[in-house]
C-alpha cells in the first residue's frame, strides 16, 4: 500500500485502536482473527506489556520478601500455560476456519504448544519443586 485513500488511512486507525482491547481479546481467544495475528500478537505482542509489569514486580519482591519469589514465579508460569493453552486453541480454530497451511502454521503451531509445556514445566517446578 504505498499511497492509501484517505478511507484506507481510516480502517488502518480503527483497527489498531482495537488491538489489545477487550472486544480483541474475545476476538484473538476465539479464533476470529488471522492465523498471524493470532501467533504473533497473542504470543509476543501480549508479552511486550506483560514481561516488563512482571520484571518490576520480581525487582519489588525481591527487595521486599525474597521469599514469596517462588510462589509469585509458580503462578506467573501456571497463568502463562493457560494463556498459551488458550491461545494454542484459538491457533487450531484458525486453522480450521481458515485455508491456513503449510509449514510456518506448523510450526506455529508447535512454537506455541511447546511454549504453553515450558510453562506447564516451569509453573510445576516453582509450586512444587523450589525449596
Amino acid at each position: 500500500m504505498t499511497n492509501p485513500t484517505e478511507t484506507e488511512l481510516e480502517e488502518i486507525a480503527e483497527t489498531r485502536a482495537r488491538y489489545f482491547s477487550l472486544r480483541w481479546f474475545k476476538e484473538l481467544l476465539s479464533g476470529q482473527l488471522g492465523f498471524g495475528d493470532t501467533f504473533w500478537l497473542g504470543n509476543y505482542g501480549v508479552q511486550l506489556f506483560t514481561v516488563p509489569v512482571l520484571m518490576l514486580v520480581v525487582g519489588l519482591i525481591v527487595a521486599s520478601a525474597p521469599g514469596a519469589l517462588n510462589g509469585f514465579l509458580g503462578g506467573v508460569f501456571a497463568a502463562s500455560a493457560v494463556w498459551q493453552a488458550l491461545l494454542l486453541l484459538a491457533l487450531f480454530k484458525v486453522r480450521a476456519r481458515t485455508s491456513a497451511r503449510g509449514g510456518w502454521v506448523l510450526a506455529g503451531l508447535l512454537l506455541t504448544a511447546v511454549s504453553c509445556l515450558i510453562a506447564l514445566l516451569g509453573g510445576y517446578a516453582y509450586l512444587f519443586e523450589a525449596r
